[in-house]
């Protein structure tokens, strides 16, 4: 029993390392060239007792479709001092240069409702342009999703904690290649 928890701790440390954006020697999310980044935080609050929320965005433009998800139970976002962590996931998307829209943020979460178990999904249209320029990183802050009986969704700027994460469990020390722009309507 004890060897099997060491080896599931084990597969969990492997895959928070390899969400790692690669960072260089001075300190300076890496990127490859002609390429850009967006770097976006996506996170929610949830009824589910059992941690089976999750939570994502998808990005259209130039590189195609991606999707960034974050689950309840595997993911935070550090926060600095005695602030709350967030529950969900920083993602830095490396993306080739261009114009770029979310399309869509979209959720669910598992209930049990009278011995039956039932997935429950919501989905909000975004239609959100940003642009990502060779070798800069874009900041588009933070797209919270509440995922309950009265979904919502709210952004916001929420780089204070975003930066610390970043420094603290990435080693990101220099942001100059980092662009702040956060989505339209984020309160800071």
């Amino acid at each position: 029993m004890q060897r099997l928890l060491i080896v599931i701790a084990a597969l969990l440390l492997t895959a928070c390392a390899s969400l790692r954006p690669p960072v260089d020697t001075s300190g300076r999310i890496a990127l490859q060239p002609g390429q850009g980044a967006a770097m976006i935080a996506v996170t929610m609050t949830t009824l589910a007792f059992d941690d089976t929320g999750e939570a994502a965005v998808d990005i259209v433009g130039p590189g195609g479709k991606a999707t960034v998800m974050a689950r309840e139970l595997t993911d935070y976002i550090r926060a600095p001092g005695d602030e709350s962590d967030g529950k969900g996931r920083l993602f830095v998307v490396p993306l080739p240069a261009g114009d770029y829209r979310i399309v869509q943020a979209w959720g669910g979460w598992t209930e049990d409702i009278g011995g039956w178990r039932m997935y429950r999904h919501v989905n909000f249209p975004m239609n959100t342009p940003f642009t990502v320029a060779p070798g800069r990183v874009t900041y588009l802050g933070q797209v919270q999703l509440n995922l309950n009986f009265q979904s919502d969704m709210t952004v916001a700027d929420t780089r204070r904690r975003d930066l610390n994460h970043a420094q603290v469990l990435w080693g990101v020390t220099d942001t100059s290649n980092i662009d702040f722009h956060p989505i339209s309507g984020a309160q800071r």
